[in-house]
């Protein structure tokens, strides 16, 4: 699957769970009211296209210079089904640590808001999307996997990512067993829970022991995080990760000085 196919496919689908949510979640309306609201979702749109964009050049790029190690695109049936449980495992790592300690700082943005649609999928840090997927880029590379596939797992990531996040609380039936979906993905969303960091797929965190199944028809509601002076507004969270890093500092050397 080249590029071009991968955007178009990718960018209907991804309009049609945004329509979806737009005709059926207020909540997803009011992130349009006019001042603050408005202002964070429009700039973090144009944001994450502006990041798209720069992505499928940066994939391209490391493609082209970065040397295939292992061969694994010769055999088809390895090289599809092991980029997904490669960059999967990837993904699963990145965001797990994202978590945490200062890295918390370039990914609470994502859990900030605590209406639950689609425009979570926006509300990401540039900086953050791009290192970590040019770091994805690097190894599945390295490893050697083909563009084709790697184009293919982007595209489902594209997809299933938007899918998660949708208010509607879709459903793919048994497969919600393997596929990350909105339910699933809610108990990341709350503040109840640390679990459920799997990306698009449910592999690793069964796997790692961090996956929590919602109970039937359960649709988790506290959404967000507890705060810890994190800012709201595009500006002062893309920021935020400077002023953290600084109060960090601070708090180490008050410490060592006792």
């Amino acid at each position: 699957m080249d590029s071009h196919t991968t955007y178009t496919i990718g960018g209907l689908g991804m309009l049609v769970l945004f329509a979806l949510d737009y005709k059926g979640s207020p909540e997803f309306r009011e992130s349009f009211k006019k001042g603050v609201l408005r202002n964070r979702t429009v700039t973090y749109m144009i944001a994450s296209l502006l990041v798209l964009i720069a992505m499928g050049s940066i994939s391209k790029m490391v493609k082209a210079h970065v040397p295939d190690l292992m061969g694994i695109s010769s055999i088809k049936a390895l090289d599809y089904i092991g980029v997904f449980l490669f960059a999967e495992l990837l993904n699963y790592v990145f965001h797990y640590v994202k978590h945490f300690g200062w890295f918390w700082s370039f990914h609470f943005q994502h859990h900030i808001d605590s209406k639950y649609t689609v425009l979570l999928t926006s509300y990401t840090h540039a900086g953050e999307v791009l290192i970590s997927g040019t770091i994805m880029g690097v190894l599945m590379s390295v490893v050697g996997f083909s563009q084709e596939a790697i184009n293919t797992y982007f595209l489902f990531y594209s997809l299933a990512n938007t899918y998660q996040h949708s208010h509607a609380n879709l459903s793919l039936g048994p497969l919600d067993w393997i596929i990350v979906s909105p339910r699933y993905h809610r108990i990341h969303h709350s503040k109840s829970y640390r679990a459920n960091y799997g990306s698009t797929l449910t592999f690793w965190d069964i796997v790692f022991g961090t996956a929590i199944f919602p109970k039937r028809n359960e649709v988790v509601t506290d959404i967000g995080i507890h705060g810890n002076n994190e800012p709201f507004g595009f500006w002062e969270e893309f920021i935020y990760f400077a002023k953290s890093r600084k109060k960090e500092k601070v708090k180490i050397s008050s410490e060592q000085l006792v």
